[in-house]
């Protein structure tokens, strides 16, 4: 009889162990971001957190270094459910999603300060547009691409007729760069620094911190330190997926996951700063832009932006939100973020 009740207890301890290892749910990530990256290493703690907070129900697993393709492959394997998650840019979501083009418009942004002003008012409208596909987000992070270039660029006059790099799908900055007369190249990441080095590009603008985790400073001269524009980044996870998880596991999800992105966020104005000092201190020269240029692109920029939201490329109410927001900033009447 105690043979009998040890085997039934034995067994019922198996099936349980059993229901618990079926109900787990492994989330896949992939990314572009180095592996060895202090981004990496923050999602991967991140992971384990949330694996002993869940314990053990809810597991995240990165492929980082581009392992897994493209942010357009990423896409299809998430579609296919060979993946779960990954890490894009705007440019990746642009097409059915043309709000998440507005933060990223060349030269529209003057400051960190500025950009923080618009983005607590219009964060949570633009990250809500995820749902319609089918995702789920953990916040925005982001940073201000320079141009790094091997000729100097001090002023709006060198930069035409350049070859610059693009994303590729990227249709904005396309027909943008030609508003600006400069020859554009749509490339994707991962060929930027082969770009750069055969002299298929001339220019790459991009975020100093990112530019030296890839390498692309290896091949470029010169560095012109202006706010290009606003290059945003997010972490976006099927919401098939994340549905699977039960109400207390997503909170915990969304939790940690809220707070990396909120650190990284916080973080980026000096990682940016860093970044530029350590370019300089490598060899690039840093080049300071003439008086009057960024005003100049931003002219040019202007009617630009406006053609583009009436032609259907964003929202023409959410892009007229954002002007507002700006004009008050730049006027000294900021208000409190709410009202």
């Amino acid at each position: 009889m105690r043979t009998m009740k040890t085997t039934i207890t034995t067994f019922l301890a198996a099936a349980m162990l059993f229901a618990q290892a079926a109900l787990a749910v492994d989330i896949k990530i992939a990314t572009l971001v180095p592996n060895q990256s202090q981004w990496m290493q923050d999602m991967r703690a991140a992971g384990k957190v949330i694996e002993e907070r869940t314990e053990g129900r809810v597991k995240l697993r990165f492929y980082g270094g581009g392992t897994q393709g493209t942010e357009d492959k990423v896409l299809q394997k998430i579609k296919i459910g060979q993946l779960h998650g990954g890490t894009f840019s705007a440019t990746d979501f642009m097409k059915d999603y043309g709000a998440i083009n507005l933060y990223g418009l060349p030269f529209v942004f003057e400051s960190w300060e500025e950009m923080r002003y618009v983005r607590d008012r219009m964060d949570d409208t633009l990250e809500s547009g995820f749902a319609d596909l089918n995702f789920v987000t953990f916040g925005i992070a982001g940073s201000f691409s320079v141009v790094l270039s091997n000729v100097p660029i001090s002023k709006y006059e060198d930069m035409k007729g350049k070859k610059v790099w693009l994303p590729q799908g990227d249709f904005v900055s396309y027909e943008a760069m030609r508003k600006l007369q400069l020859s554009p190249v749509a490339l994707p990441v991962t060929d930027v620094l082969t770009g750069l080095q055969t002299g298929l590009l001339d220019i790459a603008a991009i975020p100093p911190e990112v530019a030296v985790a890839l390498q692309w400073h290896t091949r470029v001269k010169y560095v012109t330190n202006m706010p290009v524009a606003f290059a945003m980044s997010f972490l976006a996870v099927s919401k098939r997926t994340f549905d699977k998880l039960s109400a207390a596991d997503q909170a915990v999800v969304r939790e940690v996951l809220s707070g990396v992105y909120a650190k990284l966020d916080e973080q980026a104005p000096a990682e940016s700063d860093n970044a530029m000092q350590a370019l300089v201190s490598i060899g690039i020269e840093n080049v300071e832009p003439e008086d009057g240029q960024f005003a100049e692109l931003q002219q040019v920029m202007s009617e630009f932006n406006r053609e583009m939201a009436l032609d259907g490329a964003y929202p023409v109410d959410l892009y007229d939100e954002m002007l507002g927001y700006i004009e008050e900033f730049r006027n000294g009447s900021a208000k409190p973020s709410g009202m």
